[in-house]
């Protein structure tokens, strides 16, 4: 954007501000900055149904605009337009590559033209009588020498711009490149429980939506699983052969819901600090336990979930009972105490269905989640 464009757009936000009743500020600025600009249609909409509904904003809803509309930019969307620029800085830079070089070949190629005008050896032209003398159609030799010496140093000074265009290119990739890093360790952040250092919630839903729609998009198409068919009444026939294979066989995904005990109690008695450090223990000891491909997280207060994608219906059975166990027998001490906190875990565990929505397995999970806590806490409830 021009500086030209810019200035006329704040001419044009001012007025908008001061009629507002918050404060001028940069907040502000950005939010109306991007409604006259109408690069941002969902902001642009929320502040007219605003504006027809309460006739102005106050600090609340300006803020709550900025950080909704303005400052919570995708990540993902964020890192496809970093990528793009890559790509069409990427395509710059290679075609004044390729110009570079026309202009190297072309600069030889008139060097060696002005050598043989020097020497004679080209277009020096005839007189009448046979001799050397004065071109027919053109200027004296040694004069077209000059002249085409005067474009060779045009075309040098055309090719010392390209180099640092070429430079200048170069130096923007390198910043690009770092740009596109610091929007992935941002996107990475913004997944990121801050204190136990887990995935969050948001992190959660998106590998919660992926594999189901994975799974969705592998399910078999009905009326060409003939194997499986066979298999199923192969174990009708056969029930203890079949209860064999299925029990260990992989299966899934499965969803563990898990919640610590008392926690509210804990907090309560001895304050928020020493509750941190129980949810980065339990965090700490959990991990430990997470097999590959899965995604643990901490999705609210104290409450953890593990997505399992693939495993066996008595593996992942074993899997929660070892979280369980795992917290079960950790220690915390308390802070200026000898005297040690002993925290337990309750835990939920779904199997996804097909067809299931990412709410309506969380929802099961849950239910399953409950049930372990009305039956009295620590232990491990299935939904299925």
């Amino acid at each position: 954007m021009s500086i030209e464009r810019s200035a006329e757009l704040l001419r044009q936000a001012l007025p908008w501000m001061s009629r507002q009743q918050a404060a001028l500020h940069p907040v502000s600025y950005a939010v109306w900055f991007d409604y006259v600009a109408q690069t941002n249609p969902p902001l642009r909409a929320a502040i007219d149904e605003h504006l027809a509904r309460d006739g102005a904003l106050d600090e609340f809803a300006t803020q709550a605009l900025f950080k909704r509309h303005v400052a919570d930019v995708d990540p993902e969307s964020a890192q496809r337009v970093v990528d793009q620029i890559q790509r069409v800085l990427g395509g710059i830079g290679d075609s004044a590559g390729a110009a570079g070089t026309q202009v190297a070949r072309y600069s030889a190629s008139l060097a060696q033209l002005a050598v043989a005008l020097v020497q004679g050896d080209t277009v020096r032209g005839m007189t009448d009588t046979g001799t050397p003398g004065v071109a027919r159609n053109g200027p004296a030799p040694r004069m077209l020498a000059d002249v085409v010496a005067e474009v060779i140093a045009d075309t040098g000074a055309m090719r010392s711009q390209i180099g640092g265009l070429q430079q200048r290119l170069a130096d923007s990739r390198r910043e690009i490149d770092r740009l596109r890093d610091e929007v992935r360790r941002a996107r990475e952040e913004a997944l990121r429980d801050s204190l136990t250092g887990l995935s969050n919630r948001r992190a959660f839903d998106q590998a919660l939506a992926a594999c189901l729609a994975e799974q969705a998009s592998a399910a078999p198409t009905p009326g060409v699983g003939a194997d499986a068919a066979h298999r199923a009444i192969e174990a009708a026939r056969h029930p203890a052969a079949g209860r064999g294979p299925s029990a260990s066989g992989e299966s899934g995904p499965w969803l563990l819901v898990s919640d610590i005990d008392g926690f509210g109690r804990i907090n309560e008695a001895y304050g928020h600090d020493f509750g941190d450090r129980v949810l980065q223990t339990l965090a700490d000891a959990m991990r430990a336990l997470v097999p590959a491909g899965a995604t643990l997280a901490r999705v609210s207060g104290e409450a953890f979930a593990l997505l399992v994608p693939r495993l066996g219906a008595e593996d992942v059975l074993a899997l929660a009972h070892g979280l369980r166990t795992q917290v079960g027998s950790a220690r915390i001490r308390r802070p200026h105490q000898d005297e040690a906190e002993r925290v337990t875990l309750s835990v939920g565990l779904a199997s996804a269905r097909p067809g299931d929505a990412p709410q309506t397995l969380m929802e099961r999970a849950g239910a399953a989640l409950r049930q372990a806590k009305l039956a009295g806490r620590d232990r491990v409830i299935s939904a299925d």
